[in-house]
């Protein structure tokens, strides 16, 4: 394993066992290192390998100071480093590797509660099991693509995005 070192960071990992339970450890001082496999954490003795295939999520939640969450698989991880313009760069470069198979389903369900009237961010955000910060961007891309007026209303492109097609009906 050939990594780089990209940041030096502050970091926790939260682990969720089965019955909900989190292990939390404490914030730990180390580095973010980067390799073609994934990222990787070390306070120095131990490493922790993060495989980019495996994220879920990786959102800001906090602005001051930036405050970076990837979610993995039974992990819930959050680092915090020197330069937020380098977390924030980290987070634009690790965006795309993030499967989007789902991304389709949770954008057809956000266009589908907003056609029902249904427009607060944290009732959305409950309702399609995902951070606020998410619904953000979903809301984003309706937009981009059309789907979606500024106003929050669907467009004829959005109405037909969310029918049914002969597959699933």
């Amino acid at each position: 394993m050939k990594a780089q070192k990209y940041e030096n960071v502050e970091f926790v990992i939260n682990h969720a066992g089965d019955e909900g339970i989190k292990l939390s450890l404490i914030w730990r001082k180390g580095g973010l290192y980067l390799s073609l496999s994934g990222l990787f954490l070390t306070d120095g003795s131990t490493w922790y390998e993060l495989p980019v295939k495996d994220l879920e999520n990786i959102s800001v939640v906090s602005d001051e100071p930036l405050k970076l969450r990837l979610k993995i698989p039974s992990l819930d991880i959050m680092i915090s480093g020197q330069r937020a313009e380098r977390l924030l760069a980290l987070r634009h470069f690790l965006l795309p590797s993030i499967s989007d198979v789902g991304d389709s389903d949770k954008l057809k369900s956000l266009l589908r509660f907003r056609a029902l009237g249904i427009k607060e961010t944290d009732l959305l955000s409950k309702l399609l099991n995902v951070e606020p910060q998410m619904v953000e961007e979903l809301t984003g891309i309706a937009r981009e693509k059309g789907f979606m007026h500024l106003d929050g209303k669907l467009t004829d492109t959005g109405d037909m995005f969310i029918q049914p097609s002969q597959e699933e009906g």
